[in-house]
């Protein structure tokens, strides 16, 4: 049986329609959690890095802002949803959080499922050295702050592209 990554998906990425457009998996198990010790906060266009802003700028608007999580007090907490993903699955989360270019980093967390049990996740957020422009309360937040429809789009041609890359990296390493 193949491997399963916990994930806490937050803002977007803690509704299955986003997830689905991200992994192109339409069968994904989740259930609601809380990550502790992280704050919410508000990343607007123009405190984004500079190499993934430029790729942002290619899909998104200079009015773009999205969620990122920071370390925070004990007492901070942030509502998501824990997915659980195949390795494959979790690399395309990571190429659309542009991890890999400077932007997120890869976070290790522990979550508090419904039942009180705890589990151990993966996610990514605030990367040092970055910028926020504001700070959300983490237990009740609108999941989206860009359309759906344009972050469904946008990320099904990510993982299209993700894809692709693998696909011509395999044939060179032959």
């Amino acid at each position: 049986m193949m491997q399963k990554i916990l994930y806490f998906g937050y803002g977007a990425n803690s509704q299955r329609e986003m997830m689905e457009a991200i992994t192109g998996n339409k069968n994904l198990v989740g259930q609601p959690g809380v990550l502790r010790g992280f704050k919410l906060c508000v990343q607007r266009m123009d405190q984004v890095p500079d190499l993934p802003k430029k790729i942002l700028k290619e899909s998104w608007p200079d009015s773009f802002e999205t969620y990122i999580i920071k370390p925070g007090k004990e007492t901070d907490e942030v509502a998501g949803t824990v997915w659980e993903l195949t390795p494959l699955e979790r690399e395309l989360v990571k190429d659309w959080e542009l991890v890999d270019f400077g932007w997120y980093k890869d976070i290790r967390g522990k979550v508090v499922m419904q039942d009180g049990k705890e589990v151990d996740v993966q996610t990514e957020g605030f990367r040092e050295g970055q910028e926020v422009d504001r700070e959300v309360n983490g237990r009740n937040y609108k999941p989206f702050l860009n359309r759906l429809k344009d972050f469904q789009r946008v990320a099904e041609k990510a993982r299209k592209e993700y894809l692709e890359r693998m696909a011509v990296a395999g044939k060179e390493s032959i």
